[in-house]
């Protein structure tokens, strides 16, 4: 009897306690993020800017000639100075916004790519570049999702400290030796990034680094190819024929396995399944054939009910039958001709 009066004293406490708790007024919780409240103030700082709020990259100069300078060399420097531009996508003004305020009184903060939240960063930046992606397309991407923005991979001007943007990653630095990766050197085209594409791309994916470093694997660290051959980093409507099936972007290099052939296989045609990933490890592997598997499992993925009465050896392939895995002109068994 004592123990249940102590058991029921206990819960009336619990039952108290609640009540009180409920009666209090919620912990405050930070203001929800609202995407789009700083590029309005953004547009309409350029909106209601007058012509004499514009002071020119020669006023910003004066306090900013580091910034300029390394400015002058980024490939945004040459179509950002020509002068049939409206004075709001032009120079230092046409990202940092008017600059009279700020010269005025210092303490005026221009637009600062760097104090913006990521999303609202990078709708900024499709002010100038919405021919490269519109904010709708921008906002499905996984690097949207993932709360990254432009300025996480793309340098606005080169400094001297090409850090990854502060936060973004978990995993170090550019020079963090997790993420290293021999590399050629990079095309003309990458010179707006932080880094070289792969030790970029490799800050957020180190399980395809890894694969990099297997026997056998797709020449991206020899610098033949590039992360960005295979994958768009930046889909849109204008690079559709980048967002095509793995078949299409495979057999840009591997010819041979495109066909047509007058039997297909149904993987490697696309008629069903991942395609040729399905089979092969695009990365790396520990083959010759980036096969996902060396034995005859491989094709029992799908061929699951020829395991209990075909025994063809180690694969499907080594015992000289079926040869032609990527389809055959010959045999709808794909068996030697």
């Amino acid at each position: 009897m004592k123990i249940q009066a102590l058991v029921l004293s206990i819960g009336i406490a619990s039952l108290v306690f609640g009540a009180m708790q409920s009666g209090k007024k919620p912990a405050s919780k930070a203001a929800p993020d609202k995407p789009e409240q700083a590029v309005t103030q953004i547009n309409q700082r350029f909106a209601q800017a007058k012509p004499e709020d514009y002071i020119g990259d020669a006023a910003c100069v004066e306090c900013h000639s580091t910034k300029s300078h390394r400015f002058d060399e980024s490939a945004h420097a040459a179509p950002m100075s020509d002068p049939k531009l409206p004075l709001a996508q032009r120079g230092c003004e046409g990202c940092h916004g008017p600059g009279k305020a700020h010269q005025d009184n210092p303490e005026t903060e221009v637009i600062s790519f760097t104090k913006l939240s990521p999303k609202d960063s990078a709708a900024a930046c499709l002010r100038c570049h919405g021919q490269t992606m519109d904010k709708s397309h921008w906002a499905h991407t996984d690097h949207a999702k993932a709360n990254l923005s432009c300025i996480t991979c793309h340098q606005v001007h080169p400094d001297t400290d090409l850090d990854l943007q502060s936060g973004a990653f978990k995993r170090g630095k550019t020079v963090d030796p997790r993420s290293l990766v021999h590399t050629a050197k990079q095309p003309e085209k990458q010179l707006l990034l932080k880094t070289d594409e792969m030790t970029l791309c490799g800050q957020c994916h180190p399980s395809q680094i890894g694969q990099f470093r297997l026997n056998y694997h797709h020449p991206v660290p020899e610098g033949q190819l590039l992360c960005s051959d295979c994958h768009a980093v930046h889909p849109s409507k204008s690079s559709q024929i980048r967002q095509t099936a793995f078949k299409s972007k495979c057999v840009t290099c591997h010819a041979d396995k495109a066909g047509p052939f007058v039997y297909e296989h149904d993987p490697v045609a696309g008629f069903g399944g991942g395609g040729c990933d399905e089979c092969h490890n695009a990365h790396g592997s520990q083959n010759p054939s980036m096969l996902v598997s060396r034995t005859r499992g491989l094709c029992a993925q799908c061929h699951s009910d020829k395991l209990a009465t075909h025994h063809p050896g180690e694969t499907c392939w080594s015992a000289g039958c079926h040869v032609a895995p990527h389809g055959s002109n010959s045999n709808n068994h794909f068996l030697a001709p």
